[in-house]
């Protein structure tokens, strides 16, 4: 047997039989003693944003830098050389097809013209001389007064003169040529941008790539749009 305080267990059961409706009628006043604390309150609830959904086709495209060119744009260079003798326009200026823009300094080219023509007529006389000779041969080699190489090598005389008579000719037209390419003139419609040369400076002419660029002319009348696109893009 279990005795408590010298209580026996016999009489502590008793005690506690008889206790116990008290107990509980203490029990709520007891479990309220703890709801004077003050309580943290809940935060509210988070603002939220709702949109309805719009509904539309939607097209793929790309952005793509583009510029404004001129139709014609022509770079005005000598075709031969000389020392530039004047300037016909200002600058930005609207020119017409055919106007004069500048003048190279053509007494060289005069002088040259005037050597090919002497030239020229040099080479005529032989020609004359060489013909007649053959001429004469003709007659000689019927008559058998000279061989037949002897008229051979006549014959290969005037074919000779005949050739240096033609390139001759040749070289008097190209100087003739220069001089008309000492006039520089405008091959299009537009407007001329700035001199690139002053006058008195040298300039460089022929067909090759170091050759002087005196200026430049764009056509005004219409106009392109160039897009750069890469391949794979287009």
């Amino acid at each position: 047997m279990i005795r408590i305080a010298g209580f026996d267990g016999e009489f502590m059961r008793n005690v506690l039989t008889r206790a116990a409706p008290l107990l509980l009628a203490f029990a709520p006043v007891l479990a309220g003693c703890g709801e004077g604390a003050p309580k943290q309150a809940a935060p509210p609830p988070p603002a939220v944003t709702v949109a309805k959904p719009a509904k539309q086709s939607v097209t793929d495209y790309d952005e793509y830098v583009g510029r404004f060119i001129a139709v014609d744009s022509v770079e005005i260079r000598a075709r031969v050389s000389g020392y530039l003798d004047k300037v016909h326009f200002k600058d930005g200026q609207i020119v017409k097809q055919g106007d004069l823009l500048f003048t190279i300094d053509r007494r060289p080219l005069e002088a040259t013209l005037a050597q090919a023509r002497a030239t020229l007529a040099q080479a005529r006389a032989n020609l004359a001389f060489a013909t007649s000779d053959l001429a004469r041969a003709s007659q000689l080699v019927r008559d058998r007064t000279i061989t037949e190489q002897t008229f051979d090598q006549r014959t290969q005389a005037k074919n000779v003169a005949e050739a240096s008579v033609a390139a001759q000719e040749a070289a008097v037209r190209q100087a003739e040529l220069d001089i008309q390419f000492t006039e520089l003139k405008a091959p299009v419609t537009g407007r001329i941008g700035d001199r690139r040369v002053s006058e008195g400076n040298l300039v460089t002419g022929g067909t090759g790539g170091n050759t002087t660029l005196p200026a430049t002319i764009v056509s005004i009348g219409a106009i392109r749009v160039e897009v750069p696109v890469d391949e794979a893009s287009f």
